[in-house]
């Protein structure tokens, strides 16, 4: 005979979830000791705007993330997930920083997505890469088909 589902046993929980609450919001506690927060769905509040380069130099993407918990972020390149190596840079300080170095060329031109997931659900963001070759061409892929011409950008 267990008395653990007793109604003292039971208000003991709730007063002792309270005297909790109230030590964490008096800063007792670290917040992290109490995973009350409400879920949230990750929202990409600072999207990855395209990057014009010129072949050889590095292209950078970046983006910030909200979301509880913490969502898991990861970049694409055409399709296929991005892993850290000399080629691929992947930083984070706040921001989701994505740099593509070295061999930037215009075989290069591409559609970069990045993907914020967590238990609460998941969303995504796209951008085009876009390489100059020595013409003053851009080349650049829009799903599977591939664009050349001049890109007039405005301002």
């Amino acid at each position: 005979n267990s008395n653990d589902c007793s109604p003292t046993h039971f208000l003991w929980g709730l007063q002792r979830i309270e005297e909790l609450e109230r030590m964490a919001h008096e800063g007792a506690l670290p917040a992290v000791a109490l995973d009350q927060k409400e879920k949230q769905k990750p929202e990409i509040v600072l999207v990855p705007e395209p990057a014009r380069v010129l072949e050889g130099e590095t292209a950078r993407f970046r983006c910030r993330v909200t979301g509880y918990p913490m969502p898991k972020v990861n970049w694409y390149l055409n399709g296929q997930l991005i892993r850290k190596s000399k080629r691929f840079r992947l930083r984070y300080d706040g921001i989701y920083y994505l740099d593509i170095v070295d061999y930037v060329t215009s075989d290069d031109s591409a559609s970069i997505m990045v993907k914020a997931v967590n238990i609460a659900g998941e969303t995504s963001s796209h951008a085009f890469l876009l390489v100059q070759d020595d013409e003053g061409e851009y080349v650049f892929y829009a799903g599977e088909k591939k664009t050349s011409g001049k890109l007039i950008v405005a301002g």
